[in-house]
């Protein structure tokens, strides 16, 4: 099986860099790759948030600030390298041929940002479409989907199970800037929608049982096709 993993930059890296997390993190991939194809984004959570709201103060475009935050994805990016070790494609993968290359060497790439107006959510699924990944899994700080944002909520209710019509509706009214943060973001859940692509969207506590998450346990959202 081919699978694309979306990791979330505040998952990764919230306010203080957790090494031990990561650590079991990388561990939990690689143990994954052994039986499956793996390639990986990494998102730039609130360090490109915070740059990005500095960058305003400058009148920084929209498109200025997109470049910001990539560079941030990047060097996250790296971090997660240099914890995969050998398992990993050496340096940080910036378009999808390079990561086909990458996987056809028997490496995982790992990749950040790629182009500006397109957050990491969107660059998962288009490298998950690019690839004809069988699976999708997004990583992140909540521990799937609501039907509101269940931090400022506490009335949301998460949804076990979803189509990805139903995603695109919950997402739909969401702005698109720089720096936005959803569960997943519009573009994304249109490709998802477009391509068919099964889809978890899981929390931290379940990153950390990934074997298990990719055959199905976990205590996420399943987004059908």
């Amino acid at each position: 099986m081919r699978i694309v993993f979306d990791i979330g930059g505040s998952v990764l890296i919230p306010d203080n860099i957790d090494v031990s997390f990561i650590k079991k993190l990388s561990y939990e991939l690689i143990k994954v790759s052994e039986d499956h194809e793996v390639a990986i984004v990494v998102g730039g959570g609130k360090t490109a948030r915070e740059y990005i709201k500095v960058a305003t103060e400058f009148n920084a475009s929209e498109t200025f600030k997109d470049y910001i935050g990539i560079q941030i994805t990047r060097a996250n990016a790296m971090l997660l390298i240099a914890a995969l070790r050998e398992r990993a494609y050496p340096q940080v993968v910036e378009d999808f041929w390079e990561a086909w290359r990458a996987i056809q060497l028997k490496k995982i790439p790992v990749m950040g940002g790629t182009h500006p107006g397109h957050t990491t959510d969107a660059v998962s699924a288009l490298l998950a479409e690019f690839l004809g990944a069988d699976l999708l899994i997004v990583v992140t700080n909540v521990d799937g989907v609501y039907t509101d944002d269940p931090k400022k909520n506490p009335n949301a209710i998460k949804i076990p199970k979803m189509k990805a019509e139903e995603l695109v509706k919950l997402v739909s009214e969401s702005v698109e800037k720089a720096g936005m943060s959803t569960v997943i973001d519009p573009l994304a859940a249109k490709v998802i929608l477009r391509s068919g692509i099964r889809t978890y969207v899981i929390g931290k506590e379940d990153a950390l049982r990934m074997f298990d998450v990719v055959k199905g346990d976990h205590r996420g959202t399943i987004i059908e096709p």
